[in-house]
């Protein structure tokens, strides 16, 4: 089918999506990088930070499901704007915290506000992309998630060290609540609602939906047919495997290259950035390359499927071969590859849910972001552990990199051409 004039779905991935993306990353990330002040301030133990910068973390992951619900109920545009402004709100009253417990209420109370955030971006991809664009539209909302690790850490630094540690969580917080309510004044829920979509795009959109997304609403009754579905079991746990890597890169790689192979701390902070370029580049042109695939076959299996399994592979391949190389550039090389390849997987994740979940798609998105946030809170625990029972940084890759290719192997299970509302089954 010929591109229609006008481009309204595009420009709100591009500039109210992908910065409210990004915005919503700088509030998870200033506390990591605002925790040695914070502690040296009120001189907190090491334990102690633990739990104030795991608190987000666990709140977050448990209330991902409810919060995928609620994005279904009352829709993106609602849920999504509401979620905003508790999280910012939340942000900003991070600078009062003057004590372990305050802290972590605090931050626990941050991840109740930011657990409707994904499903609901998922959720509107799904209402505003015909099928054969929403790998793009993915990487869109990868890329906003990404770039924090990029430029965040820069930021914030520059941030606390002009004007102090609870400034960056005032200027996130505020724009936050900004980006929020320009969600609430051009988003809507249905494009038919839009006023400034024109009716070529609206047919546009509306000749790619999949047959079963013509619904309003799901019905309560699904949750149990998902459930007793080996496949949504598979595609959350497929996430707790990719996230058991990715947090390698997130949490341990900066105390790695230091501890293991010798960096300088301001060494360090440069290479340990470099993974996520490759990630965050590689997302956009998986993207890209999966919406071709499928426009060119037609089928969701072969757009997905394929990628994310290569994804899984490559990513445990040049994990293990980056933990075994002395040579310092041929290792970096070897991490951005890996972490690059976990794009491949990320964007066939959220494609994958929309296409399971259809009128559940908030559903499915917060199932499966369950698994990968429950995967990030114990991933650094049990590496840790690892490592100290080993004395050996590449045992515990070489688990991760099992665990990669357990996740490769549950692709095969997904089959995301056949959707999980079972009684609107219909072919790819």
């Amino acid at each position: 089918m010929n591109k229609p004039r006008g481009r309204l779905r595009w420009s709100l991935m591009y500039l109210i999506i992908f910065p409210l993306t990004f915005i919503m990353s700088l509030d998870r990330t200033n506390m990591t990088v605002s925790a040695p002040v914070i502690q040296k301030d009120f001189h907190f133990s090491l334990v102690s930070m633990s739990l104030i910068l795991t608190s987000f973390t666990w709140t977050y992951a448990f209330l991902q499901v409810p919060g995928g619900i609620l994005s279904e109920r009352w829709g993106s545009r609602k849920a999504l704007t509401l979620a905003d402004l508790w999280w910012s709100l939340w942000t900003i009253l991070t600078a009062v915290g003057n004590s372990v417990a305050s802290f972590v209420g605090i931050r626990g109370l941050l991840g109740v506000g930011q657990a409707a955030d994904w499903s609901a971006s998922v959720n509107s991809i799904k209402r505003w992309f015909p099928s054969h664009e929403r790998a793009r539209a993915n990487s869109i909302l990868l890329g906003g998630l990404y770039l924090g690790p990029i430029i965040g850490g820069p930021l914030t630094v520059a941030i606390v060290s002009g004007l102090g540690w609870r400034w960056s969580f005032y200027i996130y917080g505020v724009a936050g609540a900004i980006m929020g309510l320009l969600w609430w004044i051009f988003y809507r829920d249905n494009p038919r609602q839009h006023p400034g979509v024109s009716q070529e795009e609206l047919a546009y959109i509306e000749s790619g939906y999949d047959a079963k997304n013509s619904r309003d609403a799901a019905g309560w009754r699904d949750w149990g047919q998902f459930i007793a579905n080996y496949r949504f079991w598979a595609i959350g746990l497929q996430y707790f495997f990719l996230i058991l890597i990715q947090s390698f890169y997130s949490t341990w790689l900066p105390t790695y290259l230091v501890k293991a192979r010798g960096f300088s701390l301001k060494s360090m902070g440069f290479a340990s950035s470099l993974p996520w370029v490759a990630l965050f580049i590689m997302v956009f042109v998986a993207g890209a390359w999966q919406d071709r695939v499928y426009a060119r076959t037609g089928s969701k299996w072969k757009a997905r499927t394929p990628f994310a399994a290569a994804g899984f592979v490559l990513a445990a391949l040049f994990l293990i071969l980056g933990s075994q190389i002395t040579i310092t550039w041929l290792m970096m090389l070897c991490f951005m590859l890996s972490l690059g390849s976990v794009g491949m997987v990320q964007v066939s994740i959220w494609s994958s849910c929309t296409d399971l979940g259809g009128n559940m798609t908030g559903s499915v998105t917060g199932w499966t972001n369950f698994w990968g946030n429950f995967s990030g809170a114990l991933g650094p625990i049990f590496t840790a552990l690892l490592v100290s029972l080993t004395s050996n940084w590449a045992t515990s890759l070489t688990v991760m990199s099992i665990a990669a290719l357990i996740g490769a192997g549950l692709w095969l299970l997904v089959h995301p051409e056949r959707p999980l509302e079972v009684a609107q089954v219909t072919k790819a």
